[in-house]
């Protein structure tokens, strides 16, 4: 009997340890994802690339520990016959969670509705559990992985991390950290030589905002600078305006990549693309500062300007004022010579940075000289 009761424990032991095994576990808060990845951007900003890689290996065990645990709990509570009849709805439903002390569940919810936002998974709990059965990636572990390989000059490993990144950005816990993504490859492809790489990163960024792809604009900026008025290139910027912050550094890229490629009409569009977008937010901000101020002409513009140590920061950063200078350059080179001619001469005599203002000066001189 000793024996037969000895062996039942066992086997009750035993069966007890597998469906243990089976049911995932709560992380700890210290083995959270986020927290093991913050870890390793530490490491890497201190030069520890070692660590910073097996702390970025840990942090992709910890999340999928964490999806392990969502979809469990997730699964468990969309099986309860309650929430089953009060139907799909998030809204519906966090009132009844609560009465239920589903406390989980709740966490887990309310987590990812902070991320996303309740309108992401269309109010529906059954559309967040899909998200969260497909979501088996770390973008932002593949992004720092690949910030490591290419100091360390593994260019090809580098790039294939980008490149799990940014076809897994729609995963990303901050949207907008995608551009950083593409901005990265693009860089290192223009480091590598990959000319359909780096080119096809920077369209990447573009395609997101309205400009890129409307034609009318693009054939309305043409004819403004075709035109024969005194006052060309101000009255250029007081018709054009567009708003895409993310995409300035692109256009102005692309721009110049355009020109080595020898497509002056594309290296146009691009570059007085960003021009516009970045005159754009700095009026923006500009105007914030100081409300009485308003665009009269591009002269007044740069002395606003140039009375703000962060705009001018801003815009070295971005490269705004070789923007203007590009546009100019370029708006001669398609035979918009009024345009240019008068851009390049404004921003000789008023572009707060000297370096453009001195490079203004002396084009001006050598289209005078072609005349």
């Amino acid at each position: 009997m000793k024996r037969k009761v000895f062996f039942i424990a066992i086997i009750l032991s035993a069966l007890g340890g597998i469906l243990s095994a089976q049911h995932p576990v709560k992380p700890k808060v210290s083995e959270q994802s986020w927290r093991v990845l913050a870890r390793a951007q530490v490491a890497f900003e201190r030069g520890d690339y070692g660590e910073a890689i097996v702390l970025c290996g840990e942090a992709r065990k910890s999340r999928i520990k964490e999806l392990e645990w969502n979809r469990y709990v997730m699964q468990n509570t969309l099986s309860a016959p309650e929430i089953k009849r009060k139907g799909p709805l998030i809204s519906d439903l966090i009132p009844v969670l609560k009465s239920r002390e589903d406390f989980e569940a709740l966490e887990i919810i309310n987590a990812w509705v902070d991320r996303r936002g309740a309108a992401y998974f269309d109010d529906s709990l059954p559309k967040l559990f899909d998200y969260l059965k497909r979501l088996n990636e770390y973008p932002e572990c593949d992004f720092l992985l690949a910030k490591i390989y290419r100091i360390e000059g593994e260019y090809d490993l580098a790039m294939q991390y980008l490149r799990n990144a940014r076809e897994q950005s729609d995963l990303l816990d901050v949207p907008a950290q995608k551009y950083d993504i593409y901005y990265e490859a693009a860089d290192l492809a223009k480091v590598t030589g990959d000319q359909k790489e780096w080119e096809g990163s920077l369209l990447l960024i573009v395609a997101d905002d309205g400009l890129y792809k409307d034609d009318a604009s693009k054939r309305a900026m043409v004819r403004t600078v075709q035109l024969k008025r005194k006052d060309l290139v101000d009255y250029f910027f007081m018709l054009h305006r567009y708003s895409a912050i993310n995409s300035i550094k692109a256009y102005f890229e692309l721009g110049q990549f355009y020109k080595g490629q020898k497509r002056p009409r594309d290296a146009w569009s691009m570059t007085a693309n960003g021009v516009v977008c970045a005159f754009t937010w700095m009026l923006e901000i500009l105007r914030d500062r100081n409300s009485e101020f308003s665009f009269k002409d591009l002269e007044g513009f740069f002395a606003e300007c140039g009375r703000y140590e962060d705009v001018m920061a801003w815009a070295n950063k971005n490269g705004v004022w070789r923007g203007f200078y590009d546009m100019a350059l370029s708006a001669v080179e398609n035979g918009w010579i009024n345009f240019g001619a008068s851009l390049c001469q404004t921003l000789s005599e008023s572009c707060p940075d000297s370096y453009w203002s001195a490079a203004a000066k002396k084009a001006a001189r050598d289209f005078s000289a072609k005349e």
